[in-house]
Parts: C-alpha cells; sequence; structure tokens
C-alpha cells in the first residue's frame, strides 16, 4: 500500500514534468481526440471518407438538388483537380458534398483528382504551387489540360451549377 511519505517522496517529482509535457501536448493539438494525421497527396474519393470522419458525416447528411445532380452531366468532357485540406473545415463541406453529387448523378463524369495539401497549403510533388492555390478547397476544371475556372471554397449556387456555369462560358 502505497504511503504518503511515497506518494510525497516518489511521485510528487514526477508530476511536474510528466504535466508539463501533457500541457504542451495538448496545446500542440497532439492529443486531440480528432487528431488524424495530415494526408498529403492525391486520394481518392472512397480512402478520404473512411479515414476521415469529418468528411463520411457530410456526405451521409448532404441530399444533392435535382439540379446539382442534372450540372454533372455538363461537366462530362471536363477534368476536375481538387486541391484541399483534410483539416479544412470548409473541405470538410464542399468535398464530400461533390461526391455526393456525382454519386447520385450516376453518371462516369466528370473525370477528377483529389489532391489534399498540408496546413501550408503546399505538397511534395508541387500541384498547389503549380495551380497558385491560395484557399481550400479550390475545385479546377481543366479543358483539354488547361484551366477554364475555378471554384474556391465556397460556391455561389451550388458547386455542381458553378462549374457548369464555368464549362458553358468556356464554349
Amino acid at each position: 500500500m502505497f504511503t504518503y511519505k511515497f506518494v510525497s517522496n516518489v511521485l510528487k517529482p514526477l508530476l511536474k514534468p510528466v504535466l508539463t509535457a501533457l500541457i504542451v501536448l495538448a496545446s500542440a493539438n497532439v492529443l486531440s481526440a480528432d487528431n488524424i494525421p495530415d494526408v498529403v497527396g492525391e486520394i481518392s474519393g472512397e480512402a478520404l471518407l473512411a479515414q476521415h470522419p469529418a468528411f463520411m458525416d457530410e456526405y451521409k447528411s448532404y441530399q444533392p438538388s435535382d439540379a446539382e445532380i442534372e450540372a454533372v452531366s455538363a461537366l462530362e468532357d471536363d477534368t476536375l483537380l481538387i486541391l484541399f485540406g483534410a483539416w479544412c473545415h470548409d473541405s470538410e463541406r464542399e468535398v464530400p458534398r461533390l461526391l455526393k453529387t456525382l454519386d447520385a448523378s450516376g453518371l462516369n463524369v466528370p473525370q477528377f483528382t483529389l489532391f489534399a495539401v498540408d496546413r501550408k497549403k503546399s505538397d511534395p510533388e508541387g500541384i498547389a504551387e503549380k495551380h497558385a492555390l491560395k484557399y481550400t478547397p479550390t475545385f479546377i476544371l481543366m479543358r483539354d489540360g488547361e484551366e477554364i475556372g475555378r471554384v474556391v471554397e465556397r460556391a455561389e449556387t451550388s458547386l455542381t451549377q458553378d462549374l457548369q456555369a464555368l464549362a458553358a462560358a468556356a464554349e
């Protein structure tokens, strides 16, 4: 059985460094319950939803409108580069909504690439720099390898409708 003397002489000197370490770790967000390591680089929609509960929650709860679903068909000749942060609340909202809308459309268009960046909005491959990324998420609509427009952070109408308008303007 522990005695007061044992606690006082042995454990007390250990408490200050342990508490200090816990405070430092907590302030660095290392001990956060929702702390998931940053994803950097290309990732599939399935992997993103499986690995990041906040993205999956938004995906499950979002119900795209008929207009949003219809807008997907206008993107069939285009490709989409989606630059996002797994740590970003705007990305947690917009990326799953797009994935849900694409799935609900039943169409296999547009071709898209999900590309995650770190908290500094960079990546080892230089994709973010190449596309002058400033805010996440950024949805870059491309035709024949050239950018025809982008939606940054939040859509005006809906993401697919805004992308549809960009596609139509480029014709």
